[in-house]
């Protein structure tokens, strides 16, 4: 099995190297995997050499770009291009680095991937949240209409209302934990960790999402359902999400312009 992970890294040093320390503990369990680890860095804060040499020591394949601050997807279209081709690899990932993985992520992810149908593009794995308790997959079981995501920009161009907004989405958070069964077929995968199958880029479904953050789970389900591809829960594949290490540190202006941004591209290309 044959696969890269492209992380984009924030000012989130001792997150990346937490991350990657738990990587290679998954893969030292699991034979026959070919693993690239590419670190795409947008950080503004001065570089961690340290941690940087740590990973470059580690048993992988291990590549680096120092980027300018271009955002989450931009940032994976460049990591992209440090690979000879996604069409190459089993599956690519693009992921924060505010997480870790279960140490036996290589071995559920090659058996996941073995057993799904050719129509997958996306495999969206258990994302635990430890401040939530809960898996934040799937992001959205349905797909939302043209009024609901009209009426979202109305709401996040109010800061007030983007308050509301969040904290009802927090209470709504703390909710009983659903489960939902394996393989499981669903509109949008969370977006801190998405894996895309062979079958996503062979299709010719698009990755190089412009904005700079936010909206980027509803274009990866859109370009599947586009190109007529599936987005497949499978719950075996385990990763542990520290709730947005760096995201978190932002203005709530600065978020609320940035959905705004995201919404309306989503309106505009997928539901004119």
């Amino acid at each position: 099995m044959k696969v890269a992970i492209v992380c984009i890294c924030y000012n989130a040093y001792d997150h990346l190297l937490k991350y990657a320390r738990s990587l290679e503990l998954a893969l030292s369990g699991c034979a026959g995997v070919s693993f690239t680890f590419v670190v795409v860095d947008n950080s503004t804060a001065p570089t961690d050499d340290q941690a940087l040499q740590a990973i470059a020591e580690m048993d992988f394949d291990f590549r680096y770009l120092k980027s300018p601050n271009v955002g989450y997807f931009p940032a994976f279209t460049r990591g992209v291009e440090l690979l000879s081709s996604p069409k190459d690899f089993d599956c690519v990932v693009i992921s924060n680095v505010d997480l870790s993985v279960s140490s036996d992520f290589f071995a559920s992810l090659q058996q996941s991937l073995g057993g799904i149908d050719k129509n997958i593009g996306i495999v969206a794995p258990a994302i635990m949240s430890i401040g939530r308790g809960a898996d934040l997959n799937p992001k959205t079981i349905h797909r939302p209409t043209r009024f609901a995501l009209q009426k979202n920009i109305f709401i996040f161009k109010r800061i007030w209302l983007f308050k509301l907004y969040r904290k009802l989405s927090d209470l709504k958070a703390k909710r009983p934990f659903i489960s939902y069964p394996p393989g499981l077929n669903f509109y949008s995968p969370h977006g801190s960790f998405i894996i895309f199958t062979r079958q996503y880029f062979l299709s010719g479904a698009l990755y190089n999402y412009p904005q700079f953050l936010f909206g980027e789970e509803d274009f990866v389900a859109e370009e599947c359902r586009r190109v007529g591809l599936q987005v497949n829960y499978q719950p075996s594949v385990k990763i542990f999400d520290d709730d947005h290490g760096s995201t978190s540190r932002e203005k709530l202006s600065f978020i609320a312009s940035e959905h705004v941004k995201s919404l309306k591209y989503i309106v505009d290309t997928y539901h004119s």
